[in-house]
């Protein structure tokens, strides 16, 4: 996603022009866009051509022409199966086409201008800005391919790769007089850069997986040093980063690649048994977190329960440590649904407790769609959750 102009929270009336890339970027504008917003987009629209005697006589074309409508929201609809994002209104300024307060609909359309203005904004659209605007809350996968003195530092979203920084170092030949002395010293020094390269740029403790890719076991060295460095530097002034990569260390995974450039990392990807690393890697927190969850449902001691009810229930009590919800819910048809699920979602992360989307594709969603789909572990016990309302009456 572009955004051409920034906002500020506290700004009121302002006008923010997108640029929708994927389908995805089609999701979160839905989630931006409220009834009542203006929005800027242009449209096609059939028109007849021809001078008003003509028009009279119905001597004139229809022509298709692109218009630019402003319009004052009234209904958006968007089907997720379709990727297709509609926005209906009134006119709230005329053209040679619009007359004013005509009622119109227009498609939202990949890598076209849409501009939303707003009375105000707030935190929650912050958010959602934010979040179309980062590359890096986007990505599952931070990598690094390389060779000897070159490195690409990259993320992977699902639908691209993003080139964040590229190291380059001269890298002397062995000498027959010196040995390895100075290529040891040049390749040392050039691993140095390429890890605060990815210390910069990376978050360890989002990022689901840390792909490391070489020809031979440059890869493999680069990750000694970094696992090195982080132990002994643990002490040091820097140590929340050191500590963040040791935690996340079961995260990395090494792959081997015949170039450290660009297509060395696809080549990587592709490779059947670096993809089954990475998704086993990609959700073995949701994996983990599943875990916890059987196990307590097997304890039977009222600290795991699933069912939309029953869940919805806990985090009305403020009593969820984890929410597991699949993204098929998300996927859903109907908006309402798809809205409540995202609401339950934004509760549990204000009362700052942890949300877990599954995928549906990997083992861990598949089992958790087994159980509704939705699903909480307890911070502490909570008896009765599942009783019904018409039970509770009775007891009174």
């Amino acid at each position: 996603m572009l955004v051409k102009n920034k906002v500020k929270l506290k700004d009121k009336n302002v006008a923010v022009t997108f640029v929708p890339q994927d389908s995805e970027d089609l999701w979160y504008l839905y989630n931006l866009l409220r009834v009542g917003d203006t929005v800027q987009v242009l449209s096609h629209r059939n028109v007849k051509k021809g001078n008003q005697s003509q028009i009279q006589k119905g001597k004139s074309k229809m022509e298709k022409v692109l218009v630019k409508l402003k319009l004052l929201t009234e209904d958006i609809d968007y089907v997720a199966s379709d990727n297709n994002m509609r926005i209906s209104g009134k006119s709230i300024e005329p053209n040679e086409y619009v007359p004013l307060n005509s009622y119109h609909t227009a498609d939202v359309e990949l890598n076209k201008d849409l501009t939303i203005l707003k009375e105000g904004w707030d935190e929650y659209d912050m958010s959602i800005i934010d979040d179309l605007c980062s590359v890096e809350k986007k990505a599952d996968i931070g990598a690094v391919v390389l060779q000897e003195g070159v490195a690409h530092i990259c993320f992977i979203t699902e639908t691209m790769t993003v080139l964040k920084a590229k190291v380059e170092k001269s890298i002397p030949r062995k000498n027959p007089q010196y040995g390895t002395r100075d290529l040891d010293k040049a390749m040392n020094s050039f691993l140095t850069m390429v890890e605060e390269t990815m210390m910069r740029h990376f978050d360890f403790d989002n990022l689901k997986v840390i792909l490391l890719a070489s020809p031979g076991f440059l890869a493999k060295s680069l990750y000694d040093k970094v696992l090195m460095d982080s132990q002994s530097g643990q002490n040091s002034n820097d140590n929340k980063q050191f500590n963040s990569i040791l935690q996340n260390k079961a995260k990395f995974v090494i792959a081997h690649s015949s170039t450290g450039y660009l297509q060395g990392l696809e080549e990587a990807l592709q490779d059947p048994q670096t993809k089954k690393r990475l998704s086993d890697t990609k959700f073995s927190e949701e994996s983990e977190a599943l875990s916890q969850f059987q196990k307590a449902l097997n304890d039977d001691d009222d600290r795991a329960w699933y069912g939309l009810n029953e869940v919805t229930k806990a985090i009305h009590m403020d009593a969820v440590k984890y929410l597991m919800v699949t993204d098929q819910l998300f996927a859903n048809d109907d908006v309402e649904t798809r809205r409540m699920y995202i609401s339950l979602t934004e509760q549990v992360k204000q009362q700052g407790s942890k949300v877990y989307i599954f995928s549906s594709l990997h083992e861990s969603g598949v089992q958790l769609n087994q159980l509704t789909g939705i699903a909480a572990l307890l911070k502490y016990p909570v008896p009765d959750l599942d009783d019904s309302e018409d039970d509770e009456d009775d007891e009174e």
